[in-house]
């Protein structure tokens, strides 16, 4: 049983500082990686992100969780996380800067982060070389695992984006629809395109409209022209923050355009609803494996409210990071020490059961599939939002497709 209470002990304060101001290696903090004389094992956990910059949500989420739930895997398996926190920027260079240094000079015991999938396909080869777990708790791009290595050492616990193509393409293509994209100009966009392209050839469809758009635009009125002109009746945004994501539905209200369909991921739950409209979002559907509105994971996300008065920065990634600290405190509980890492690695591949809250997903990996969710329709929720951007669920994925939602 999960302790959900906002009161923490002292770690818990220790591990939100360490990971709030990135402090040194703490190379006398006791994190050895190995059983102390209580038997916990304190691992040395590199943290890498934004905590600076337009996209510092995507750090935030992370220390949202270590602030709530940082004494949780010390009570459950007796593992204890050391955080150091490097701040990326957002920046794919600083991300290769902050990688060097976690694994170098701080001698992590694994890595978690960065959260952006731009970022994590420039450090994917550094990473897997180093032989050191790569916990991606953020990114969605498929290519950030590459099973041609083995053994491999990442595991994702988000869905990828050719998971959510398989349930989004039969439900954009409905009916004959003619269907745009409109996707950032960065690696989480561009894997967007890359499998909703692939996924609509294989099915025998073409995509009518494709348009990029830059991080931070301001103005989508001539992309919204270009699919009003074409045709477009079957909208995807593959937008990285739910701010790009304004601009969109903006420039959609303002031109009267009123397609059948429009379909965005759980990117639009960042920071969308402080800078748009009700009659924005009003027509604007989700899908994700994750349950928002009941069981553990809205467990996990009353909690970060709960321990730190805010809303969770990043919903589905807060949810995804804490399974996969459970997944790797198990692994290292098991092992008994995180220096091993090989061993490590293992038992996580050979997970038997991954906690959210109460929810339990039993072995979700195999040596070729480190991936924590699946693309059956059936488990996968579709969401709408309601006047005031809460949720309301519509049904199953599965159910959506056969009678509409």
């Amino acid at each position: 049983m999960l302790n959900w209470s906002a009161k923490r002990p002292v770690i818990a304060a220790v591990a939100a500082i360490l990971a709030l101001s990135a402090c040194g290696s703490g190379d006398d903090s006791g994190a050895t990686g190995k059983k102390d004389s209580d038997g916990v094992i304190t691992v040395k956990l590199g943290v890498v992100g934004p905590k600076t910059g337009p996209a510092s949500l995507y750090y935030k989420y992370m220390d949202q969780n270590f602030e709530t739930f940082s004494d949780d895997f010390e009570e459950k398996y007796k593992v204890r996380f050391e955080i150091i926190g490097e701040d990326d920027q957002a920046s794919p260079e600083e991300t290769a800067r902050a990688v060097s240094r976690l694994i170098n000079e701080e001698a992590v015991h694994a890595i978690l982060g960065p959260p952006l999938s731009g970022n994590a396909l420039q450090v994917a080869d550094v990473i897997q070389k180093s032989q050191i777990p790569w916990l991606l708790a953020g990114p969605n791009a498929d290519e950030a695992i590459n099973y041609d290595i083995q053994p491999n050492w990442a595991f994702q616990t988000n869905f990828t984006n050719q998971q959510i193509m398989e349930i989004l393409g039969t439900r954009l293509f409905a009916d004959n629809n003619k269907v745009g994209i409109v996707y950032s100009a960065d690696g989480f966009g561009q894997s967007n395109l890359d499998h909703l392209k692939s996924w609509a050839k294989e099915n025998g469809k073409k995509l009518t409209a494709e348009e990029s758009l830059q991080p931070g635009s301001s103005d989508a009125n001539a992309i919204i022209k270009r699919f009003k002109s074409a045709g477009v009746d079957s909208v995807f945004m593959g937008i990285t923050q739910g701010a790009d994501t304004a601009t969109v539905t903006r420039a959609i209200e303002q031109a009267g355009y009123e397609p059948k369909t429009i379909m965005t991921t759980g990117t639009i739950l960042t920071n969308y609803k402080t800078i748009a409209e009700p009659s924005q979002w009003e027509n604007i559907q989700i899908v994700d494996p994750r349950n928002f509105l009941e069981g553990g994971d809205k467990e996990i996300l009353d909690a970060v409210q709960e321990a730190t008065g805010e809303a969770p920065a990043i919903p589905t990634n807060n949810i995804s990071t804490y399974a996969m600290l459970d997944i790797y405190a198990q692994a290292v509980a098991e092992v008994g020490d995180a220096n091993d890492r090989e061993a490590v690695r293992k038992a996580m591949e050979d997970i038997e059961t991954v906690h959210i809250g109460s929810l339990t997903i039993e072995k979700p990996f195999t040596t070729t599939d480190h991936k924590l969710y699946d693309d059956d329709p059936a488990n996968w929720l579709t969401y709408g939002f309601d006047e005031k951007f809460n949720l309301k669920l519509l049904g199953t994925a599965e159910e959506c497709l056969e009678k509409g939602c």
